[in-house]
């Protein structure tokens, strides 16, 4: 199990190193790639991981099922593109649960692995902040957006299925099935390292940045076909959770790095000399 979660992790290595090719040799910048301003940042990630902390709580301590909601329950009722999670066997001595638990740390530490580069480790604070700002959103998202499991409850698809423990179906955290916070909180962090890659390389190919970002949605995919190997999740779900990890994990430094862009200023002050005369030039950009 191990095993697979260092060869995803891996193999996003492998993408980093072969995009990282950009080498540091490259012209240096008069300006900031994203504007970051730790005094702003600071309180709001303080702010988005305790409401998105506390409503979990809240999301998790909701009243256990009853064997009445349960005895109701119709499996045709799940939409046919879902419905093969209820429909597979149910395996014992599954990893499928353990190893999207590891994807899910993997999704939180990933952006260590930039520290390999000097360009990146030099950036670390303002990175550091867009990426805890990133896992804040993905974690208000999945507390307060309407597709979350504030506006939908959904039945995990392990109520439907007879073989599971009265402990595993009745507990209330099976109203939660939408949408999968394991597959958003992996698919962030990969996709957070992908677009700052991007950023910090802008003579990358298109073809390169398909690879870049194609090999930062297998954990994501894979996590999300995990949670439903494992009764944990529907696929729409996993759906779901990959899409809100990739607008979190990429959007926010793409909104740090608008912010550089339009807020750029510069001042020159060049010599001017012809015709017998001289003067000076001063031009601001901003």
């Amino acid at each position: 199990m191990n095993l697979r979660l260092l060869f995803f992790t891996a193999l996003l290595a492998a993408s980093t190193v072969m995009s990282a090719q950009v080498q540091d040799t490259l012209p240096a910048q008069d300006y900031d790639i994203h504007a970051v301003n730790p005094w702003v940042s600071i309180p709001l990630i303080i702010a988005g991981t305790y409401l998105s902390a506390t409503r979990l709580k809240t999301l998790q301590d909701v009243p256990a099922l009853s064997p009445t909601e349960i005895a109701t329950l119709n499996p045709d009722d799940v939409p046919g593109f879902d419905r093969w999670a209820i429909e597979q066997p149910v395996r014992e001595d599954d990893w499928a649960g353990v190893v999207s638990d590891q994807l899910f740390a993997a999704g939180e530490l990933v952006p260590l692995t930039l520290l390999i580069w000097k360009k990146y480790r030099k950036d670390f604070l303002p990175i550091g902040l867009m990426f805890l700002e990133a896992q804040a959103t993905q974690g208000l998202f999945y507390g307060y957006a309407p597709f979350g499991p504030t506006g939908v409850e959904r039945f995990r698809p392990r109520v439907y299925v007879d073989e599971y423990a009265a402990d595993d179906k009745f507990n209330g955290q099976t109203r939660n099935s939408m949408f999968s916070g394991h597959v958003s909180t992996t698919s962030t962090g990969f996709y957070f390292v992908a677009k700052i890659i991007d950023d910090y390389n802008p003579d990358l190919t298109g073809g390169q940045k398909v690879m870049l970002y194609g090999a930062a949605s297998i954990p994501g995919l894979f996590s999300g076909y995990l949670r439903v190997r494992a009764f944990k999740h529907f696929p729409t779900d996993s759906l779901i959770g990959l899409g809100v990890g990739a607008f979190s994990g990429i959007m926010i430094p793409n909104f740090h790095r608008w912010w550089a862009e339009r807020h750029r200023s510069r001042a020159m002050l060049q010599p001017i000399m012809g015709n017998g005369a001289a003067g000076m030039s001063f031009n601001l950009k901003f």
